[in-house]
């Protein structure tokens, strides 16, 4: 089952120039919900110019889900909201000046991740990335309890978390998407040549392929069903009520889905 992996190391990346910046000033308030625990907050933006049409995305994150919209154009622009859980108002404020977000950018890349203390522990710190993608872009998202939602990226996804779900919608090219307690709705737009890749232990997947895909599918349950509907689907060899291979349109790219505990559902667009 995948677990987030540290991201691949950028040697004699630049610092990108940002076309805007902004940080905002912390709100701390008294979190009356948790045990009388305070809570800081603070509003973390950039905007970044990506050159090419296939500029990658990389945000590594622990606690917090990750939400990305494709857009038109070449702009990059993200959002993070951190949030910090102490004692006291004080403590709230102090282990916020803590979070350190590290960006390194070129004008192909950006990579960010929100790196803090190990004493302040995973459950004090929260963030929530909220992202707006050039529609080419290549992205690479990972984090350990949150869901992460991708809408509209035609040039790749790989993404993954531990807890939590993976959605994605009107999506293209090589999809590759992980978690171990969580479901999986992958809807494509289109179905390039890398093909799908998707993996759980303890939940459904959903895929939604457009009517003329061409695909070559390799579906694997164990406590589960697994069932093609609306789509030209020639079955491959016996096939068992855990296991299905088979031919999507004659077949094409590769489509390999895998649940431990949960259903495989495989579909057509509507």
């Amino acid at each position: 089952m995948p677990h987030v992996r540290n991201a691949r190391s950028m040697a004699g990346a630049a610092v990108l120039v940002i076309a805007a910046a902004s940080l905002a000033a912390c709100d701390v308030a008294v979190n009356t919900l948790h045990g009388g625990n305070a809570r800081a907050e603070q509003l973390w933006s950039r905007t970044y110019t990506l050159a090419g049409a296939e500029s990658t995305v990389d945000i590594v994150n622990v606690n917090g889900a990750i939400t990305v919209e494709a857009v038109d154009g070449n702009t990059l622009d993200i959002k993070a909201h951190i949030t910090v859980r102490g004692a006291t108002e004080e403590a709230a404020q102090a282990a916020l000046k803590q979070i350190e977000m590290v960006e390194q950018a070129s004008s192909g890349t950006v990579r960010l991740e929100a790196r803090f203390p190990k004493e302040l522990g995973r459950r004090s710190v929260e963030v929530t990335y909220t992202v707006r993608a050039p529609r080419t872009a290549k992205l690479n998202l990972a984090t350990v309890n949150g869901q992460v939602t991708v809408a509209g990226v035609l040039g790749g996804v790989k993404a993954e978390t531990t807890n939590g779900n993976v959605v994605g919608r009107g999506l293209g090219n090589a999809v590759i998407a992980g978690t171990t307690n969580g479901e999986i709705k992958i809807q494509m737009a289109t179905l390039g040549g890398n093909g799908i890749s998707l993996e759980t232990t303890n939940g459904t997947i959903e895929l939604k392929l457009p009517e003329d895909a061409k695909a070559t599918v390799s579906a694997r349950c164990v406590n589960g069903g697994i069932s093609v509907s609306d789509l030209a689907f020639e079955k491959v060899g016996e096939g068992t009520r855990r296991k299905l291979d088979g031919k999507i349109n004659g077949g094409g790219s590769a489509v390999r889905l895998e649940t431990v505990n949960g259903s495989i559902r495989v579909g057509r667009v509507t």
